[in-house]
C-alpha cells in the first residue's frame, strides 16, 4: 500500500515539539465531538490577535485515563513560531515536546483516524503515554475537505 492511498497515510513515529496560543476548556469526554469544534469557533473569533501565528489550528487533549475519568481539559488555538511577548485576554501559551505516533487524513474521518492509530499502536507493541496531551493539527485545503494530523504521545 503506498503512502497516500485514497488520501490516507500510514502511521509514523517521530519526536515533535509544538508551541501554541490557546484557550482552555473542559467538559465531558463523551461531549468532545460537539465541545471541541464550538471552542475552536470561539477561539477563531479572536484568532487574529495571536502574535507569531502559523495560521494552523491545533487542539490539545488531556487523555482519558480510564472508564471512571469522565471529564477532561482541552485546549484549542493556533500553533505559533515562538512565544509572544503579549497574550490576548483569556489565552495561554502551551508547549508540548514528546515522541508521538501520528496519522494524517480528512477531518471527516477523525474517528477512524484515531481508531487506526490506536490499532497500530497495539499491533506494534507501543503504549500511549497518558501523561502527555493528544494533539490534532488542522490543515486547510483549498476547495477540498480539511485535513487533520493526529498525534498520540507514546511511551519511550
Amino acid at each position: 500500500m503506498n503512502n497516500s492511498f485514497g488520501g490516507v497515510q500510514m502511521c509514523k513515529v517521530a519526536s515533535k515539539e509544538f508551541r501554541a496560543v490557546v484557550i482552555r476548556s473542559n467538559g465531558l469526554f463523551k461531549d468532545y465531538a460537539r465541545l471541541v469544534p464550538e471552542a475552536a469557533q470561539a477561539f477563531l473569533k479572536q484568532g487574529h490577535l495571536v502574535q507569531n501565528s502559523s495560521g494552523l489550528e491545533a487542539a490539545f487533549y488531556e487523555p482519558k485515563r480510564g472508564e471512571d475519568h469522565l471529564e477532561g481539559t482541552f485546549f484549542t488555538g493556533y500553533l505559533v513560531h515562538e512565544k509572544a511577548e503579549m497574550l490576548p485576554n483569556g489565552m495561554e501559551y502551551i508547549e508540548a515536546r514528546h515522541t508521538y505516533a501520528s496519522i494524517r487524513g480528512k477531518t471527516a474521518d477523525m474517528g477512524d483516524l484515531h481508531t487506526r492509530l490506536n490499532n497500530w499502536l497495539s499491533e506494534n507493541n507501543r503504549q500511549q503515554s497518558i501523561d502527555h496531551y493528544i494533539i490534532e493539527i488542522y490543515y486547510p485545503a483549498a476547495n477540498e475537505e480539511e485535513e487533520v494530523e493526529v498525534f498520540i504521545p507514546i511511551k519511550d
